[in-house]
Formats: C-alpha cells, sequence, structure tokens
C-alpha cells in the first residue's frame, strides 16, 4: 500500500480545538492512504511550531504501525471512526498517554523527550487502539492490548528497520541498539520462557502482573513461532475479552490450516498443539519427535526448533 503524509510547519489559519481538553493545537499532521479513495488514518496535532516535526516523525510511525498490523495481523481501523485516529501532543499535563474512542493524547512533551521514549508511548497507546482488547487484569493495568502493541511492534519496526536501505524514518529517531537492549528486556524473556516451559496455568488464573505478564507471553510466542498471521487470526476469532477467549481463539487459528509451519526460539521447546499433542505429527524433517506433556495434553516438547507439523 501506498501512504503520503501531508502537512505544514505553517500554522493552520485557524486552531483546532480538542475534544477532551478545548486546548487550541495550530500545527496538523495528516497520514492518508493511497486507495483507490485517498483516506487520512491519522491526524496528528502539535500545539507549538518545534514539536511540529515531532508530529510529522509520529505520523511516520504511526502509518509504518498501520501497514504491519493491516498486513501481518489482518486487522484496520475501525469504520465507526471512518478509520481516522486523531493524536495531541500536549506540553501540559502529567507525563503520560491515554487513548479514548479515537483519541490519543501524549502528555508534558518537549523536545527533551527522548525519542524511544516518543516509540513506546505511540506504539502502547497504538495497541490500545487496533489490536482487539484483552481485561479484567487489576495490575499493572487492565487493559493488556497496549503492553502487547509496544512489543510487537517494536519487535516488527526494527526487523523492518534491519532491511531498509539507509536510515529508516519511522522510528521517531531511536537508535536501533536502544531498541535491540528493550527487545532483549522486554520480550525474548518472555517468548523463551513460554517456549521453555509451556503454559503455566496457576499463572494464567491470576490477574495480577503474573498473569498479565503470562498473555503477553502467548501472544509473543504465537507470533514468533507460528507467525504473525495466527496471531492475527486468533486475535479475530477471541471473541470476547477474557484471557481465556484469547486461549480459544489460539486454538481455533492454529487448527484452522491443514499444517502448521513452526520456529522455536531453541530445541526441544514447547509447542501448543489445540485438541491434544496426539493428533499431530511432523511431516519435516524426518526423525524429528514430538515428546508429550503428561499433565498438559495439548503441549509437547519439539526435537527440532524448525519444523512442519500436520493434525492426524
Amino acid at each position: 500500500m501506498r501512504y503520503r503524509v501531508v502537512g505544514s510547519p505553517q500554522p493552520l489559519p485557524t486552531p483546532v480545538e480538542d475534544p477532551l481538553h478545548k486546548a487550541a493545537f495550530s500545527y496538523r499532521v495528516q497520514g492518508v492512504i493511497e486507495e483507490p479513495t485517498p483516506t487520512t488514518l491519522f491526524e496528528v496535532y502539535a500545539q507549538r511550531q518545534t514539536l511540529y516535526p515531532y508530529a510529522e516523525r509520529a505520523c511516520r510511525l504511526l502509518l509504518a504501525c498501520y501497514d504491519l498490523a493491516r498486513t501481518r495481523l489482518g486487522l484496520d481501523h475501525a469504520l465507526r471512526y471512518d478509520r481516522l485516529l486523531r493524536v495531541f501532543l500536549m506540553t501540559e499535563g502529567k507525563a503520560g498517554a491515554e487513548q479514548q474512542q479515537n483519541l490519543m493524547y501524549l502528555y508534558d512533551l518537549s523536545e527533551r523527550v527522548p525519542p524511544q521514549a516518543w516509540l513506546r508511548e505511540l506504539t502502547h497507546e497504538y495497541g490500545h487502539w487496533i489490536l482487539p482488547p484483552i481485561n479484567s487484569y487489576e495490575a499493572p493495568e487492565p487493559w493488556a492490548n497496549g503492553d502487547l502493541g509496544e512489543r510487537w511492534f517494536t519487535y516488527h519496526l526494527l526487523a523492518r528497520a534491519r532491511s531498509a536501505d539507509g536510515e529508516p524514518d519511522f522510528l521517531m529517531g531511536a537508535s536501533l541498539s536502544a531498541l535491540e537492549a528493550y527487545l532483549r528486556r522486554a520480550v525474548e524473556p518472555l517468548v523463551e520462557r513460554m517456549a521453555r516451559e509451556g503454559l503455566h496455568p496457576q499463572r494464567w488464573r491470576s490477574r495480577q502482573r503474573a498473569g498479565y505478564e503470562e498473555y503477553l507471553a502467548l501472544a509473543l510466542y504465537v507470533d514468533r513461532v507460528y507467525g504473525s498471521a495466527r496471531l492475527g487470526r486468533a486475535m479475530l476469532c477471541a471473541g470476547g475479552v477474557e484471557p481465556d477467549d484469547f486461549l480459544r481463539g489460539v486454538r481455533e487459528s492454529l487448527t484452522e490450516p491443514e499444517r502448521l509451519q513452526v520456529q522455536l526460539p531453541f530445541a526441544n521447546g514447547y509447542l501448543f498443539l489445540p485438541g491434544g499433542a496426539a493428533r499431530w505429527r511432523i511431516v519435516e524433517p524426518r526423525g524429528a519427535t514430538l515428546t508429550l506433556d503428561p499433565k498438559r495434553p495439548e503441549w509437547a516438547r519439539c526435537s527440532v526448533a524448525q519444523a512442519t507439523l500436520e493434525r492426524r
């Protein structure tokens, strides 16, 4: 898909008033997708001219995130808002961000905010906007789709940046090394834990941080091991906002295709095989084996990291 960023560092003829705080915004950047009919997906507003370049970078970042969500997860902006997300870069308020309906606010902004902080706030709130929600947690926050978005988008943005020619324009100026350090801390341990242990029932049932992180671990594991298309399909199949709804969505997603390509982070890691591991067999490589978990019939260790499986 083709996208373009439209804006000018010159003030708007008439400032725009935001719906929540009634503050005046004199600068605007729009992110437009070139479909059969051009559609504005993002409007990013800044209160002063010195923040206009940040509004432009934020728009490029959000367009890149939209492209990833659409092409890899099969998700799109809500039609009830005409697919438009409005982002307000506030110089006032307590540092942080929030998202309500199709409005996103970032507070206490200035040129001193580090690029990685911009990226994390924007991807977190955009996760709340575009990823189907999982709710009911008491800590660290009720809705986990923002935290998943922050981690999922950062992982795939970094992968895209590594393959880009020249310096990418969608990372808000964040360095690749800073994003790599973030992934080593916030993503890799969760994926590796799920592959090493499988789903932990007691953690999964918790509504505290342990359960919150177990959901993140499962979602990131599905993305890494089975692919983003399977994760996106699981989100759409969930049909509810409870963690168990997502787990049912994962089961449905993984049993839709006759064959699954899997990519574990290491050999002898756990695979989630809905319907019972005994119903699956490894097609290739020959000689690879599945070792069933006697206490969890849907989990089995796979003797190789890469394999093709099919249902019996």
